[in-house]
């Protein structure tokens, strides 16, 4: 019964490694695939407007603050009431609460946006990097852009540059 189960083990585990040697895997790193297409200008260029716009408010918010702290260190130089100095710290808290809120604010809309302007364009490396893969007998892809291939034997196996140039094609 021992030598049964050991058999159809040692068959399984030959017929698995005989089916993934058949199986050509290709590597591409889509970082540097994006990086060299044009389209991604125009993608950077609408995530600086939109940062333009939340730098110059945090620093208008930043000017605000500072004239608070200048207003209250003046009030209480000439001795204000402690009515007076707890408007100005209640002023420069809501400044400082604006501050932070608008500083999330931005991030999350620069999260949102990046995921909506790079989602077609990865979406087109990817579809073009299934199309030179299947033309060149690959049956999967792996992403390399974050060093994850430790070791390839076939240089040949990396499609990013076929991939570019499709796409520069375009």
């Amino acid at each position: 019964m021992k030598k049964t189960i050991l058999l159809i083990a040692m068959t399984v585990f030959v017929a698995m490694g005989s089916i993934a040697q058949a199986q050509k895997i290709a590597t591409i790193n889509t970082i540097k695939v994006v990086d060299t297409l044009p389209m991604k200008d125009s993608v950077i260029a609408k995530l600086s407007s939109i940062e333009q716009g939340y730098v110059q408010r945090l620093q208008d918010l930043e000017m605000e603050m500072q004239n608070k702290d200048k207003e209250y260190q003046t009030k209480q130089a000439l001795k204000a009431s402690p009515a007076q100095l707890e408007l100005i710290q209640k002023s420069f808290q809501r400044l400082q609460q604006e501050y932070q809120e608008t500083t999330d604010a931005y991030k999350a809309e620069i999260q949102q946006e990046q995921v909506r302007l790079y989602n077609p364009i990865l979406e087109l490396v990817k579809k073009t990097a299934g199309d030179v893969a299947k033309a060149k007998g690959y049956a999967h892809v792996i992403d390399n852009s974050q060093s994850i291939v430790l070791w390839s034997a076939n240089p040949a196996d990396d499609l990013t540059a076929a991939v570019i140039a499709v796409l520069l094609k375009k």
